[in-house]
């Protein structure tokens, strides 16, 4: 509210204060913009984090643009002062609007919840816009919803009987909307109150609707019989028996309403019949395809030809022609955007093709940038979707392996798709996978100019391994990703210890993990030549740190590991860089360990002592000390013997000299 100067507070709702405002700061030459502002009070502080995640408020200001022109409440007000009926071409352009809205709404799996009158906005004098959409988060505590309903007697009055036992669904939203074309119709016979109790006693019977039907008829309101075939469907008691909105879209009134807003009929076609569609479908892939490709503006048609390639895919393993449908999928979902059924279905379809395709024939992974693209955009169509997420999340890691789909990854800014991924769902494990080891895949090899986002990463992996640390999968793939971080240089000098103590977790924790220890050695190699501090915590026993102990335990459980023995002897490559940490991995018996390590690997031993005669010619600096990351990466077990040898040398000559 801070940014916002209040004009006029209007009438109070029953879940908060309306006001019109405009924005404090705003140049003198431009026409400021009002809006319409909802300020709804919470409960209390919790009510209003669940109603919009994180705000330290007790309330939650909803802003919308405000026209002046009211709403559609005062519209039927007017005509009811006046006793005067409402044309039935001004109801029809606004009800086809407000259908076209909510059959919307459905398609996205979203409920209003709270349609009536005043929340239908007028725009102009044959446009409206359905607003307060934001009441479904403040709708979800039924002690708490009970309290506002009361507050006013007609907020419930739209409501469907099962939405008063708090039961609330998309047949709810039919049933207000019903109750709207209710009032609109008797609007010129019927007083508020009158009308407030008629909406009240069609809950009970519909012998009370039957009579209200009637008497429309009886008033000569136009296109009465439309206007009751249509309420007829929608103000049925029992929400199974009510109608879709995608159903009651063809019937004769909502088809009128519909035409009069300008809403093109040519998307709304009554559905083809099953037994037609299955005709259709009953030949091989070449005519099924055949047959999606025909039918695209059909989604019924659509829908039925992905199930059924679906289950041909469940059926038969490494079949021939499989890449043969990736196209034709990719057209329907982006033909069909909106429709998230289609969207779930045609991602399961190009899964499935996806992991067929890397197990028996992994070259031939489809990894298009147009691919890439709509992938994409499903996922920014549906940020909320858990299933349809985590498919797409799965797809692309699958595809992040090949070298072209990295690149187009890259460029498209993927990484603000992960991190907000990782913030909406850190409980999703497959999800929580996917997007860690398709940072790590982009991340590992990528050449970063904007490093933001990864560093915006860092902290959201840190949230994800502190809820789920003894997970040994999320704590693997957190493991991985920080240590691709690191090397990017992407972790800031205030996070150095914290990550460095979650990575000695992780390995104490899961120690039975060789990705897991061998990435999280890594890790804390990059940090440890980074800073001093994280070095010292690697080292140094106490609570948090386990200490050298931790690095011996390590050893004698993957002693016959190349790899991560390789590692260790990098990360303590590092540790060595720095005087103190030397005595102090020297009084706890390190060089035991490297002994045994140095007669295990025999046959380097040669070219560790020709690194450490060269190292011994040289004049002994710090900087002389530390080889190149070329080198580093190429014989880390070398690098650390002589380094080593070398501190403890320095040590024993400052010894002697005292």
């Amino acid at each position: 509210m801070e940014k916002y100067r209040i004009l006029q507070t209007l009438k109070q709702g029953a879940l908060g204060v309306n006001v019109v405002a405009v924005e404090k700061r705003k140049a003198k030459d431009t026409t400021p913009v009002r809006y319409l502002i909802k300020k709804v009070e919470c409960i209390d502080e919790q009510h209003a984090n669940d109603a919009l995640e994180e705000i330290s408020s007790l309330f939650l200001c909803l802003v919308m643009k405000y026209t002046g022109k009211g709403n559609l409440s005062d519209l039927i007000a007017g005509h009811r002062d006046l006793k005067k009926k409402i044309d039935v071409m001004i109801m029809e352009k606004f009800l086809g609007q407000v259908l076209d809205a909510v059959e919307y709404l459905h398609r996205m799996d979203v409920i209003h919840r709270n349609i009536k009158p005043s929340n239908i906005i007028l725009m102009g004098d044959s446009y409206c816009m359905l607003e307060d959409l934001a009441v479904e988060s403040l709708m979800l505590d039924e002690a708490k919803w009970k309290i506002r309903a009361l507050e006013e007697p007609s907020f419930k009055s739209w409501m469907a009987p099962e939405a008063l036992e708090f039961s609330f669904s998309t047949k709810s939203d039919v049933w207000s909307l019903g109750c709207i074309i209710l009032d609109m119709a008797t609007c010129s016979y019927l007083t508020r109150l009158d009308g407030l109790a008629l909406r009240e006693t069609i809950r009970q019977s519909p012998h009370k609707l039957k009579k209200a039907l009637r008497k429309i008829q009886n008033h000569d309101i136009a296109k009465a019989d439309k206007i009751s075939d249509l309420l007829k469907e929608m103000l049925r008691i029992n929400p199974e028996d009510r109608m879709a909105i995608k159903d009651l879209i063809h019937l004769p009134f909502a088809r009128d309403c519909l035409l009069a807003s300008g809403i093109p009929m040519t998307v709304r076609k009554k559905p083809l019949p099953t037994s037609v569609m299955d005709t259709l479908l009953q030949g091989g892939l070449p005519s099924v395809l055949e047959v999606m490709n025909c039918f695209l503006d059909r989604p019924e048609m659509q829908l039925k030809a992905l199930e059924h390639l679906l289950a041909i895919v469940d059926q038969k393993e490494d079949l021939p022609w499989i890449l043969d449908m990736v196209e034709s999928v990719i057209a329907i979902i982006k033909s069909h955007q909106d429709i998230i059924e289609i969207q779930k279905y045609g991602c399961k379809l190009l899964l499935k093709i996806l992991g067929q395709t890397l197990l028996y024939h992994p070259d031939d992974v489809p990894s298009g940038e147009d691919f890439i693209k709509t992938l994409l955009s499903t996922m920014r169509s549906y940020p909320t979707d858990q299933e349809l997420i985590s498919m797409v999340c799965q797809m692309l890691m699958i595809i992040s392996s090949n070298e072209a789909s990295m690149v187009h990854l890259q460029n498209v800014c993927t990484f603000a798709e992960i991190n907000e991924c990782l913030n909406t769902f850190p409980h999703d494990k497959e999800i929580c996978l996917s997007c860690l080891g398709l940072l790590w895949s982009l991340t590992v090899k990528a050449v970063m100019v904007d490093k933001t986002p990864l560093k915006e990463a860092v902290g959201l992996i840190l949230k994800v391994l502190e809820i789920y640390l003894n997970d040994g999968e999320r704590a693997e793939a957190s493991c991985s990703a920080l240590w691709v971080l690191s090397l990017q240089g992407c972790i800031e000098g205030c996070d150095y210890e914290h990550v460095t103590l979650l990575l000695l977790k992780c390995i104490q924790l899961h120690s039975k993990r060789a990705i897991l220890v061998n990435n999280a050695f890594l890790g804390l190699a990059n940090l440890a030549r980074m800073s001093e501090l994280a070095a010292f915590r690697i080292v140094v026993h106490d609570d948090n740190s386990p200490g050298v102990s931790l690095i011996k335990e390590i050893y004698q459980s993957h002693w016959d590991d190349p790899e991560v023995v390789e590692n260790l002897c990098m990360m303590l490559s590092e540790l060595v860089s720095y005087d103190e940490i030397v005595l102090e991995l020297f009084s706890n018996d390190i060089h035991k360990m490297l002994q045994e390590i140095e007669i295990r690997f025999t046959s380097s031993q040669g070219l560790h002592i020709q690194e450490k005669n060269k190292t011994k010619r040289r004049a002994g600096r710090m900087a002389d000390r530390i080889p190149s990351p070329s080198l580093a990466s190429r014989r880390p077990l070398l690098i650390f013997f002589w380094r080593y040898d070398c501190a403890v040398e320095e040590q024993g000559s400052k010894q002697c000299r005292q």
